[in-house]
């Protein structure tokens, strides 16, 4: 096999995973603001208690920051809003100052690494394909047209 052969066979295994691991989420309903710091901390294999620790090892903080990266990309939320929700759920607190160093942080390793860009993309597909769940499931408003002369009870299940 040639090196071009290696890397295109490679490249094919990385989508073929991507897809998986999309279509085994497009099974549940899940809410993705509840599981996102689940899935970045097992992409990045750091447990999800240390992510949301004072540890600032490298492995953890740049865990740390992939969770703000696209909770941001997610929600649009303000920086300070992502620092405090860490404070809720997981009773640390983070300076919006921080978070949004640690966004911006994000960016350059995505853009500079390609191990990164990966991590992005199979998260980014993630809260695509949950994004698009959430829209086929929403429910429509029903119109209901009643003659005048009609007797009418509606009750609410």
């Amino acid at each position: 096999m040639t090196e071009e052969e290696i890397k295109q066979e490679l490249a094919n295994n990385e989508q073929r995973m991507i897809e998986c691991v999309c279509d085994a989420l497009s099974n549940y309903e899940l809410d993705m603001r509840t599981h996102l710091a689940r899935f970045v901390s097992a992409l990045c294999d750091v447990e999800i208690e240390r992510m949301f620790s004072d540890d600032n090892h490298l492995d953890v903080a740049q865990a740390r920051w992939l969770f703000w990266y696209a909770y941001r990309y997610m929600t649009g939320e303000t920086y300070e809003k992502i620092g405090k929700l860490s404070e809720r759920i997981y009773g640390k607190s983070f300076t919006k100052v921080g978070v949004a160093s640690s966004v911006n942080k994000m960016y350059e390793l995505i853009e500079q690494q390609p191990i990164w860009r990966k991590r992005w993309t199979i998260i980014k597909r993630i809260i695509k394909q949950s994004e698009s769940l959430i829209e086929e499931n929403a429910q429509k408003p029903i119109k209901i047209i009643i003659p005048k002369d009609a007797n009418v009870e509606l009750k609410r299940e």
